[in-house]
Parts: structure tokens; C-alpha cells; sequence
């Protein structure tokens, strides 16, 4: 029985473990087609914030001036100025005509700021002369008329409006002296981020190309993991698709070798049992004679009472005899052999020799293995070698070299600009005051001559306060005189270069019209940028380039790094896999040491019909066993002689009592004793003439199952293992395919996106239009609106005053 459990102990091992080798092929296979490496991404490199266009009120302001010089300067790009000046500066000689044309508005505008600067001195010393000799206003005597106050209040409305536009403008001009020194001061940090973010941009190239090649650890790392798993990947997968013929013929040795240990343990059982119930069988017949012969004695000492019940003995006789059960000890001999050769001790040699089989592939592929573990460091030497290769990293280092020089040039200069701006703010103050000091007497000429006039008083007695108003206006008209000129001469000079500045550079530049004036004036010959990146037969056009900046286009497209860095050649891995699949080509895995059941377990299985067990026959046994132990009913017996017992008198009374208790009794140990004897009998003689029965047919069938599996692994194991190392190359190989692709997908479509660089160029025209220049230019405009406005503001307040000052000669109107 231990044995016998032995053996089911050993085929539930088997099951389980083919159950967790189909499980884990199952596993391969899905981890082979399904399984998406992971080879990471190109981290988000962080820049500082960029310049923020010009918001607010202030804006209102600048459009303004843009309008202005739009007007003054309404011509296109003069390009073939520029492409003249590019190829030769002296032919520009030739073409002056041109240059006047484009700059006419520019020269208008200066011959007028001219004649203003001339002038108004001149104006102002001949109105001075004038008014010196009693002209020009200068007789201190007005004439009283109707009008007279109509036409002060109308004098006093217009100049009160002409320095209120005065006053605007000097507010504008205070607003934007402050805007160009905060300009100024904050441009230096702006475009110091502006060029650290450029900065940070180029650095972070090399580090997202070597994130790139160092995620070859990836599919690396994978194919080396699976090749030191050989064994439980490729072997498990071999195991399970030739266990499909081999488990079969395996299961039905082990399955007969279960069937004869069983057999064994029929046989033995039933001759066991029938023994014993041989035994039980001659004490049931002693028991049963004397009983019998008692109560053949009491109805003779009856008489005439108990003849009716003479019958009742003659049916208390044996039917059953077990001593027909045939000889099995030659049988039993025979299994007992059988048993002890252990035909489950070679099976289980058959399940351990095939289920060795990943450790044999592991041992034949071992040289393989390392042959393909060098040619995968070759692999990994091919793709690093992308970063020394890649065009534009050599590059990059002159160019964060040329960034430095200027940061470095920035931090020397920026100091000594900011300390000149102070004085430019000094003097932008003096020219706002001046021109603050003319709005200040016009208002508080009108405030004193307004508040202190009575229009009934005579002109010669006017008070201080009124006469004091009407001086205001004369030294505001004055101070405009003194100080117009110089006013305009600054406005001149600012305009002439803010104004061409804006025209020829920043307009271009908002209007996104610079990069191509670049390309088409010729500038973009001098600055090269395939050669500043060491390119070499690739044309950029910097508008372009611009343009795939600003929508994040990757380096690999801005560049054209396809016309001059072959990356599929560079990543051509075919030489390396090559070798790989040659390696696999040459690995020959021999199963012919495996054998499934040798031979003394074959004879062990063709012993086993010449035991003789399959002819043994049951059939006078069974016969036995069919018919009742007893002829009579024992209970039947006792319960006639109790009855009668009831119609006789004692002793014959007491002895029939006495003899149906002891068939009661009887009957009990029949029933307790042989009885299930009898059944485990049948049932074991059943069980053996089932499995002897089929003895030719499993004999047979597992000798044909064992020699076809023998037969399967020696012919087509091997191109089964050839079929399967090749699918386990091809799952490999498509690792390193997948990486190959996202490689290129990485360097093609994400590396290094250059929207940093946009926004560095869009940061520079920030500061230098939108912070520096539109405030300088504002600053300006708003000092040359103020300046023209003092031409009225003279005249009305030189006619204004005349109605506040106190006159000498009266004239009085009635």
C-alpha cells in the first residue's frame, strides 16, 4: 500500500509540474509578442521665465508712436539697399537717389526739426527786439471794446486746452524717462535668463542624447536576462511541445505500473479473503451439525408433538463452498516479481531524463550563450558611439563658449551703461521740467489772472495779483523761446535713430519679416548657420529655422542632421545580430541520451501477461458467491421452533428456546463475520478480472507509446529545437528592433525641441524693442509733442496776458 501511494504521490508531481511548464511557456510566449520595454523618456529640462510683453496703459503710448513713424516712414524694407550695402558699401554712392526715397518721410520731418531749431531763436530774438521797442504787443495800452471779455475767455479756453496737451506729453515723457532707466536696469537680469535659458538648451542636448544611447541598457540587460534563463524560457517552451507526445507515452507506463502494483494487491487480497472464508466456512458447518443435532434430539424426546416440524432440519445444511477458489499462489509468485523489479522506479528515470532537458539545452548552449553575450557588448559600443558622432554636439561647445563671451562682455559693459543712464535720466528730467516749468506759468497765469481780474476795472488799475498772472504767461512764452530749440534738437537726434531703428529693425522683427530680409538681402551668407554648426553640404535658411523653432520642431528636422549623419547606418545592428544568428545557427541540442524507459522496464512490461493473472478464472467462485451460505433461513429456523415451542410443555419447551437462541446467534456471526468477507471478495474479484482484462491491449498500447515517443525525440526533436531557438533569437532580435526604433523616434522627433531658442530671439526683441527702444522712442515723442505744442502756446499766451497785466495808458469803454 505504501508503494502504491509512492506512485500516485509521484504522478500528481508530474502533473503539477507539467501544469507549471505549460503555465510558464504560456507566460514566454505572451512576454515575447506583448511586452512593451520600457526604455524611459527625454526628461523636461526647466528654464527661467521669459520676458513678458509690454502691458498697460503705456502700450497706448507706444502704438502711438509706432503710428507716428508708420506714417513717417510708410516704404517696405529698402532689401536692395541693403543687398548693395552687403556686397560693396561704395556702390551705395550710386544709389543715393534710393536712399532718399526710402528716408523721405525721415527727411521731411528733419528739415522741419531743422527750421524749428533755426527759427524759433531767431523768431524769439526778433519777438523780444519788438516788444523791447513798444511793438509786437509791447505798449502797455489795450483797447476796451464789446468783445473784450468774449476774447479773453476764448484766448484763456484755447490756451487752458493747449497746455492741458502740453501737460499730457510731459506727463508721457516723465512716464517714459522713468520706462527706459527700469528698462535699462532689468534688460541686464532679462537677458542674462534669456542667455542662461540658451545655455541650459545647448547643455541639455548631450545629456538627453546619452539618456537615449544609455537606455540600451534596456533591451540589453533584457536579452542578456533571457539568455541566462535560457533554460527556464527556451527550454521550458522545448519541454512543453515535445511533453505533447512524450508525457503521453510516459503517463501510460506509469499508469501500467500503477495497474500491476494494484493487481498485486488484488491478488493477494482475494486469496486472503478466500482463505478466511474457508476457515469461517468449517466453523459455520461445526456450529451448524451440532445445533442441527440438538434439536433433532429434543423432537425425538418430543414424539407425535413435533413430528409436524421433522423438516426444519433438513433445510439447516451448507450451499456455499469457498473451497473451490482455483490456486493463485503461482500467479501471486509471479506479480510478486513483478512488483519487486519496480517498473515505477524506470518510469520515473524516463520523467526525470526528458524533464532535464532545460539543463541540457542550457549545458550545449553555453558557448553560444557567451558568443552572443560579447556580440551584444559590441552592440552596445555601436550605439554609444552616437554621441561622439553626432554633428551637432561637436558644436555645441563653441557656441556656449560664444554665449559666455557675451554674458561675460554683458556683466563688464552693463555697469558702466547703467551708470550712464543715470545721467540720461538726470538730463530727460531737466528737459521734462522745462518744459513743465511753461505749463506751470500758463496754469497759474490763468488761475492768478482769472481769480484776481475784474472785467469793470479800469486796465491801468488792475491788481498785483492779475498783473502778476499776466507776467507768468510772458516768462512761460519766455522759457519757450529760451528753451524750444534746444528741445527740438534732442527730439531730432532720438528720432533719427530710434525712429530708423524701429523701421529697418524692429518693425521687421515683430512683423516676422527680419529672418526673411536676412535670407533675401544676403546678410545670411555672413552668418552661416550649417557652418556655425559644423554642417557641412546642408543649407539653413534662418527664417525656417525660426519658424520650426517656434513650433518645437526637434533639432534633427531644424538642422537637416539627415543630409549629413546617416542614423539608420549608425544604428544599423545587423553585423551584430548577424553573428548573433549564426551563433544560434550552429547550436545543436542532442537529445539522443534521453531515454524514456530502457530496457529492463520494457521486459518488466512484457513479463507481465506471462504472469498468467489475465487467465485465471473466477467463475466457480463467483458461482459461490452468488448462492446463499446457508439453505434455510436461520431466523426462519429459530422463529418455527419459538411457535412451537408455545404448544409444548417443558422440558421440550426449554430445549426448542434453547435451540432457536443459538440459530439467532449463529445467524449473527454469519452475518457480522462472512458476510463481508463475501462482498470485499466479489468486489476485489470484479476489480482484478476488469484490469486482467485489459492486459494485451495496455501492454501493447504503452510499448507502442514509449517506442513512438523514443522514435519522435530522436527524429523530429531536433527540428522542433530549431524551430523553437529560432523563435526565441527572433524574440531577441525584436527587442533590440523596438529600441532601434524608439531610438530613432527619439533623436528624430524629440531631441532637444528648440523652442528655447525662439523664445530666447523672441526674449531679445522684447528687451531691445518692446523694454528699451519703444520707451527711448516714446520718450522722444512725447518731448517733440510737447515742443510743437509751445508754438500755440506762445502766441495765445502772449495775447492772453495783455487782458491780465496792468496798463499805462487807460481806455475805458462806455
Amino acid at each position: 500500500m505504501a508503494f502504491h501511494w509512492r506512485i500516485v504521490h509521484s504522478r500528481l508531481g508530474l502533473f503539477v509540474f507539467a501544469t507549471f511548464a505549460c503555465l510558464q511557456f504560456s507566460v514566454t510566449l505572451q512576454s515575447c509578442s506583448r511586452k512593451q520595454h520600457d526604455f524611459g523618456n527625454i526628461s523636461e529640462t526647466q528654464y527661467s521665465s521669459n520676458p513678458r510683453p509690454i502691458s498697460g496703459a503705456i502700450l497706448v503710448l507706444y502704438r502711438m508712436v509706432h503710428g507716428f513713424i508708420d506714417i513717417v516712414q510708410p516704404n517696405p524694407f529698402p532689401t536692395d539697399i541693403v543687398k548693395t550695402l552687403v556686397k560693396d558699401a561704395s556702390e551705395l554712392e550710386n544709389k543715393y537717389q534710393k536712399v532718399l526715397l526710402y528716408e523721405i518721410g525721415f527727411i521731411v520731418c528733419a528739415i522741419i526739426g531743422i527750421l524749428f531749431f533755426l527759427l524759433m531763436p531767431l523768431v524769439g530774438l526778433c519777438f523780444c527786439c519788438c516788444r523791447c521797442c513798444g511793438n509786437c504787443g509791447g505798449k502797455l495800452y489795450q483797447e476796451q471794446t464789446k468783445s473784450t471779455n468774449c476774447r479773453r475767455k476764448s484766448l484763456a479756453a484755447i490756451l487752458f486746452l493747449v497746455t492741458t496737451v502740453i501737460l499730457a506729453g510731459n506727463v508721457c515723457m516723465f512716464i517714459s524717462n522713468e520706462k527706459v532707466t527700469e528698462s535699462l536696469q532689468d534688460s541686464g537680469n532679462l537677458l542674462g535668463d534669456t542667455l542662461r535659458n540658451l545655455k541650459t538648451y545647448l547643455n541639455a542636448i548631450p545629456k538627453q542624447i546619452t539618456a537615449i544611447t544609455n537606455a540600451c541598457a534596456v533591451p540589453i540587460n533584457s536579452v542578456t536576462d533571457n539568455l541566462d534563463n535560457i533554460g527556464s524560457d527556451l527550454g521550458v517552451t522545448i519541454l512543453k511541445i515535445l511533453g505533447e507526445t512524450t508525457y503521453d507515452a510516459l503517463n501510460s507506463a506509469s499508469q501500467l505500473a500503477q495497474d500491476i502494483t494494484e493487481m498485486n494487491d488484488k491478488l493477494l487480497l482475494i486469496n486472503s479473503t478466500a482463505a478466511w472464508l474457508l476457515q469461517q466456512q468449517e466453523v459455520l458447518e461445526q456450529n451448524l451439525t451440532a445445533i442441527r443435532q440438538d434439536i433433532n434430539n429434543t423432537f425425538n424426546k418430543c414424539g407425535s408433538g413435533c413430528s409436524s416440524s421433522q423438516g426444519l432440519v433438513a433445510n439447516l445444511t451448507l450451499s456455499a463452498n469457498f473451497s473451490t477458489v482455483p490456486n493463485m499462489d503461482k500467479e501471486i509468485r509471479a506479480m510478486k516479481e513483478l512488483v519487486n523489479a519496480n517498473l515505477s522506479f524506470f518510469v520515473q528515470e524516463g520523467y526525470k531524463a526528458f524533464n532535464d532537458t532545460p539543463a541540457l539545452l542550457v549545458n550545449q548552449s553555453a558557448n553560444t550563450v557567451t558568443e552572443t553575450k560579447k556580440s551584444i557588448k559590441n552592440i552596445e559600443m555601436q550605439i554609444k558611439n552616437i554621441t561622439n558622432e553626432l554633428p551637432v554636439l561637436t558644436s555645441i561647445t563653441s557656441v556656449s563658449s560664444e554665449i559666455d563671451n557675451i554674458n561675460t562682455s554683458m556683466n563688464k559693459y552693463l555697469p558702466q551703461v547703467q551708470q550712464g543712464d543715470k545721467y540720461r535720466w538726470i538730463v530727460g528730467i531737466v528737459l521734462s521740467c522745462i518744459i513743465l516749468l511753461v505749463v506751470l506759468c500758463n496754469y497759474l497765469g490763468m488761475l492768478l489772472g482769472a481769480t484776481s481780474l475784474d472785467p469793470n476795472v479800469d486796465p491801468t488799475e488792475r491788481s498785483l495779483v492779475s498783473n502778476c498772472g499776466g507776467n507768468l504767461f510772458m516768462a512761460g512764452a519766455s522759457f519757450s523761446f529760451i528753451f524750444s530749440w534746444l528741445l527740438m534738437l534732442f527730439v531730432f537726434i532720438m528720432f533719427i535713430v530710434g525712429g530708423n531703428v524701429y523701421s529697418l529693425v524692429c518693425k521687421p522683427w515683430y512683423n516676422d519679416e527680419l529672418f526673411q530680409i536676412i535670407e533675401t538681402s544676403g546678410l545670411s551668407a555672413k552668418l552661416n548657420l550649417a557652418q556655425s554648426f559644423g554642417l557641412k553640404n546642408t543649407t539653413l535658411n534662418i527664417s525656417n529655422v525660426y519658424n520650426d523653432c517656434q513650433n518645437n520642431t526637434p533639432v534633427w528636422k531644424v538642422l537637416k542632421l539627415s543630409q549629413t549623419f546617416n542614423l539608420d547606418e549608425h544604428l544599423n545592428l545587423s553585423k551584430y545580430t548577424g553573428n548573433i544568428a549564426n551563433e544560434f545557427d550552429r547550436l545543436n541540442i542532442n537529445l539522443s541520451e534521453i531515454v524514456l524507459l530502457n530496457d529492463k522496464g520494457k521486459k518488466i512490461v512484457n513479463d507481465l501477461p506471462k504472469t498468467g493473472i489475465n487467465d485465471l478464472n473466477f467463475t466457480s467462485i463467483s458461482k459461490q458467491l452468488r448462492m446463499p451460505i446457508i439453505q434455510g433461513e436461520l431466523l426462519y429456523t429459530a422463529e418455527k421452533l419459538e411457535n412451537l415451542s408455545k404448544e409444548v410443555s417443558d422440558p421440550t419447551k426449554t430445549n426448542l428456546g434453547r435451540d432457536a437462541a443459538n440459530l439467532k446467534e449463529l445467524n449473527n456471526w454469519v452475518q457480522d463475520n462472512m458476510v463481508p468477507n463475501i462482498e470485499n471478495l466479489k468486489e476485489n474479484i470484479e476489480n482484478l478480472q476488469a484490469k486482467t482484462s485489459q492486459i494485451e491491449v495496455n501492454v501493447n498500447a504503452t510499448l507502442s507509446n514509449v517506442t513512438s515517443a523514443q522514435t519522435f525525440l530522436q527524429t523530429k526533436a531536433s527540428n522542433i529545437i530549431k524551430n523553437e531557438t529560432k523563435a526565441f533569437l527572433d524574440c531577441q532580435l525584436a527587442i533590440f528592433d523596438s529600441y532601434v526604433s524608439w531610438t530613432k523616434t527619439m533623436i528624430t522627433e524629440d531631441l532637444a525641441r528648440c523652442r528655447p531658442v525662439a523664445e530666447a530671439v523672441n526674449g531679445a526683441e522684447t528687451i531691445a524693442c518692446a523694454y528699451l527702444l519703444d520707451s527711448l522712442n516714446a520718450f522722444w515723442f512725447s518731448m517733440g509733442w510737447s515742443t510743437i505744442f509751445l508754438i500755440p502756446s506762445i502766441i495765445f499766451a502772449v495775447k492772453l496776458a495783455k487782458f491780465y497785466r496792468r496798463m499805462t495808458t487807460s481806455d475805458v469803454y462806455e
